[in-house]
């Protein structure tokens, strides 16, 4: 597979999905508030680059699914509101994922403490 973000940018810490649940579930990640792309993005105030949390949808999905993937569509995707590490590490992504033929409808949405910071809606493209 791929270069990830795993470990480095976040960690997820918990996720409900399993074998017999995998249309609907939430993933808990913990954000590293160390990474250096906070120092470009940016070293004062630090917020979460949006191509980064997209990256995390994926990853989490490829490593779920045991697929390679490639983001085909973005059909709808809001960023709602900054995610500054130092305030905010842990994060809920959760998950409604349709498997078609070579693709994964996904629908993800990221929220803390009641706050919806990130709704994703798209596919993903099986590659292997």
């Amino acid at each position: 597979m791929s270069t990830t973000l795993l470990d480095n940018f976040y960690k997820e810490t918990s996720s409900t999905f399993s074998e017999t649940n995998q249309e609907n579930f939430i993933s808990e990640i913990a954000i590293n508030p160390e990474h250096p792309v906070f120092k470009g993005h940016f070293e004062q105030v630090p917020i979460a680059p949006g191509v980064c949390l997209i990256q995390v949808i994926k990853e989490i999905l490829a490593e779920k699914f045991k697929k390679e993937l490639f983001m085909s569509h973005g059909d709808n995707i809001k960023f709602l509101a900054m995610i500054n590490p130092r305030e905010t590490t842990n994060l809920s992504i959760s998950f409604s994922v349709k498997q078609s033929e070579g693709f994964l409808d996904v629908t993800a949405s990221y929220t803390h403490a009641g706050i919806s910071y990130v709704k994703f809606k798209g596919k993903f493209k099986v590659l292997n």
